[in-house]
């Protein structure tokens, strides 16, 4: 008796936070439009650090755990 189980890891994808106001963008393209944004409006937002984004499920397969493991058969032989 037993069940399949995922085989993965946990990963993240980097994103862009501005190191001024803490927003957070997936492309630095995305960033450089806030940064110019904020600039047209009097602030300086044009500085941003690399940090890990949410964590996700990366599944590579699965394997077999056993639950209860197989017992030995129980018995004799016996001639005719």
């Amino acid at each position: 008796v037993g069940h399949w189980e995922e085989d993965g890891y946990w990963w993240s994808d980097v994103v862009y936070r501005c190191n001024e106001c803490g927003t957070q963008f997936s492309s630095v393209e995305d960033f450089y439009v806030h940064a110019d944004e904020e600039w047209d409006k009097g602030n300086d937002h044009g500085s941003y650090t690399e940090v890990p984004g949410e964590s996700y499920w990366v599944k590579t397969g699965q394997h077999w755990v056993v639950d209860e493991p197989a017992q030995e058969e129980q018995g004799h032989w016996e001639y005719k």
